[in-house]
């Protein structure tokens, strides 16, 4: 999915019952945000445009996605079951909690320079928007890496 300043890459697999002949069709299917979030073990990685820079050897180098302004790819999504239970086994765990549930800022999640200079996070989010940021968390692994927790029945 690409939204102009990121992409968003889902990675999942279909239900035991769906054959090579209409994996296309799934896959289409799926990717509306309604379906997308009920896929079962769905991974996501956030990758923020701009974070590339060329080297002098020829080959691009990737920011490791914690230094600000160029976070690369910005974080990792999970689908769960029960996005309360989890921040809160997690918190009980030690886990840092970037972003509470029903919280719609993002004071706590970092924005790269390509997002900041264009206008993107910033300011008022659109009700849309915040109707499903409200249903994410975001903590931080060892490394302080985001990882977003999404509801698998996302409304």
């Amino acid at each position: 999915m690409n939204t102009g300043p990121f992409t968003i890459y889902y990675l999942g697999y279909p239900p035991p019952n769906t054959n090579q002949d209409t994996l296309q069709s799934w896959a289409e299917e799926t990717s509306n945000i309604h379906t997308l979030t009920q896929t079962l073990g769905l991974l996501e990685l956030y990758h923020i445009h701009g974070s590339e820079k060329q080297v002098e050897e020829g080959g691009i180098e990737m920011s490791t996605g914690n230094q600000v302004p160029n976070l690369g790819f910005g974080h990792l999504g999970f689908t769960v079951p029960d996005v309360p239970a989890t921040v809160e086994r997690l918190r009980k765990d030690g886990v840092r909690i970037v972003k509470e549930l029903g919280s719609i800022g993002r004071e706590t999640v970092p924005l790269s320079q390509f997002e900041a200079e264009r206008g993107v996070g910033v300011g008022e989010i659109s009700e849309e928007y915040a109707r499903f940021w409200r249903q994410i968390a975001c903590v931080a692994d060892p490394d302080g890496y985001i990882i977003e927790l999404l509801p698998q029945n996302m409304q």
